[in-house]
């Protein structure tokens, strides 16, 4: 892992909300099978949000988890990462008419 990766790790950890989605998550009784508590602490949260940004770094992909969603973008300008909390999703594929 690069610095600039590292400090962009460090920079969401420090400025996401991770007790608002603890909040979310007493309030839909949301629980996580490994969390001891059911409903993952803050610390767990956090644990589990750093894995994922590390592993969506060294993976070069997307990846989610217990409502974590982290996104991977690489271009010839450099990387990008984001982390979510998804509560809701739906999407829908429409496939290309083929012209003859």
């Amino acid at each position: 892992m690069t610095q600039k990766q590292q400090d962009a790790i460090d920079s969401i950890m420090d400025y996401f909300k991770f007790e608002q989605v603890r909040k979310v998550m007493e309030s839909l009784n949301w629980e996580w099978a490994a969390s001891d508590e059911g409903i993952p602490t803050v610390p767990e949260l956090r644990q589990e949000a750093r894995r994922l940004l590390k592993m969506a770094f060294q993976e070069k992909t997307d990846i989610s988890t217990g409502g974590f969603y982290v996104k991977y973008e690489s271009d010839v300008d450099g990387e990008f990462i984001q982390l979510m909390f998804v509560v809701e999703e739906w999407d829908e594929e429409i496939e290309k008419d083929l012209v003859d």
